[in-house]
């Protein structure tokens, strides 16, 4: 083909000396591209390469392309790959879950026996608020990036490993949003400083925190304030993998000598995410819904799905299943919507059990989300605006189609998941009055003992 700028079946055999640099304990593995950084195209539409390449960390190496005539075509600054196991590549191959759909889990990492300290560590800050100086034994510290620079350019050698404790004020803050904004501008600072140094271009930054993320199931997040700086360093870890690893402690005391293995286990196999509960390490793995109980997975082949009961008389029988209606074109008084919340009542309890009059009753039918398409005579609505209101085909899925009259915009200060039940209960109250009762304007009204399992308006 003459449309490529630099030919992938090029590139690919430009890359097959990588083999040559095998270390001799990956005899059994494949390295595979990871991450590609300062990339610059000299010339396009080279149909011979001849490929320099140049290892610059035992993960990292830099290429240099030229054509026949041994002009530049590109220049590749690093290259990182990773090994993956023949039964890796296997497993992927053979995968048979075309749902496309994985879940986070934290996982236990197997214990290392004797695991000794990391011989090139230094920590920053004066204090040392999540107590790591014990655990690292007699690692330099310095006050904080600048200080470390300046012993740096006074020769002493740049730490392999660089530790920095983020704590917001506990579960005891009470102005969660300003402590937020106070550890989050001071991560941001340090993260920039930190890409801006090349003075520590082949160290790497663990920043510490403790309970600030979640591992299972439960309120065990205690510091709110520090729980965004895990969204900061994984988005900056994205471009710069090497350069930044995440390290969350637990909030429950455990036994200190085990703790503290599990801390330097982390360190010395240098990974990139890692949580310590209950003295053991945790490392965040993707996993298929099959292997995972309980849940539910979309249907293979189809653009759009919704929530429905499946075989009504109990609510075990809930599935993702097939929803054409959100995908066909719009009716001229019809929007479609993409759905950030919807509502679960008594009703769609009843239609789950069977006890609902009608068989095409389905559950979810109010909801709340964004408008993405209108129809021909709609107005008073935009593709943007944020609705709820009621969605007779069925709301519990990524995309609703309704008639816009049925809907409203969600008044200012409202969430998607506020609005998303406000239908039903109103709606209910207001048939109750106007339609069954009549009221009219004037009128004295007597409410005793209202109850019921719609809920109160």
């Amino acid at each position: 083909p003459t449309d490529h700028t630099l030919h992938p079946a090029l590139l690919d055999a430009a890359l097959h000396p990588l083999i040559l640099n095998t270390p001799q304990n990956e005899q059994t593995t494949q390295r595979i591209p990871f991450a590609w950084s300062n990339i610059t195209l000299h010339a396009t539409h080279a149909t011979t390469l001849h490929a320099h390449l140049t290892p610059t960390t035992p993960d990292t190496v830099e290429l240099a392309l030229f054509d026949a005539d041994g002009g530049p075509v590109a220049r590749i600054g690093g290259l990182t790959t990773r090994p993956v196991s023949r039964q890796q590549l296997g497993a992927a191959a053979g995968a048979t879950d075309e749902s496309g759909v994985h879940l986070l889990e934290w996982t236990l990492l197997p214990p290392a026996e004797d695991v000794p300290a990391p011989q090139s560590v230094a920590l920053l800050g004066t204090a040392d608020p999540l107590e790591l100086a014990p655990v690292l034994g007699g690692c330099a510290r310095y006050e904080d990036l600048t200080a470390l620079g300046t012993a740096v350019d006074a020769g002493a050698e740049a730490p392999g490993l660089v530790l920095v404790s983020v704590a917001g004020e506990g579960e005891g803050t009470t102005d969660v949003l300003t402590a937020t904004r106070t550890v989050l501008y001071g991560a941001t600072g340090l993260v920039q400083e930190w890409l801006s140094d090349e003075r520590f271009a082949r160290s790497r930054l663990v920043v510490v925190t403790r309970g600030a993320v979640a591992t299972r199931p439960g309120p065990e997040i205690r510091d709110l304030a520090a729980a965004p700086v895990w969204g900061l360093v994984r988005s900056a870890r994205t471009e710069n993998p090497e350069r930044f690893a995440l390290l969350d402690l637990d909030t429950v005391p455990a036994i200190a000598s085990a703790t503290a293995d599990a801390v330097l286990q982390v360190l010395t196999e240098e990974l990139p995410e890692a949580a310590v509960r209950d003295g053991s390490a945790h490392v965040p793995r993707l996993v298929r819904p099959a292997d995972a109980a309980g849940v539910l997975t979309p249907p293979v082949g189809v653009g759009s799905w919704r929530v429905d009961v499946t075989s009504k008389g109990t609510l075990g029988n809930v599935a993702l299943v097939p929803h054409p209606e959100g995908e066909r074109p719009l009716a001229a008084h019809e929007i479609r919507v993409a759905m950030r919340a919807g509502g679960l009542n008594f009703r769609d309890v009843m239609i789950g059990l069977g006890m609902y009059p009608g068989d095409d009753a389905m559950i979810g039918g109010e909801g709340a989300g964004v408008v993405l398409e209108t129809g021909s005579e709609v107005t008073g609505l935009s593709v943007g605006d944020r609705v709820f209101g009621m969605f007779p085909s069925g709301g519990l899925g990524p995309v609703g189609v309704t008639d816009h009259r049925l809907t409203a915009r969600i008044p200012r200060g409202l969430s998607f998941g506020q609005a998303s039940v406000i239908p039903v209960v109103y709606l209910t109250a207001y048939y109750g009055l106007t339609d069954l009762a009549g009221l009219r304007a004037g009128e004295r009204l007597l409410i005793h003992s209202a109850a019921g399992g719609v809920g109160m308006a």
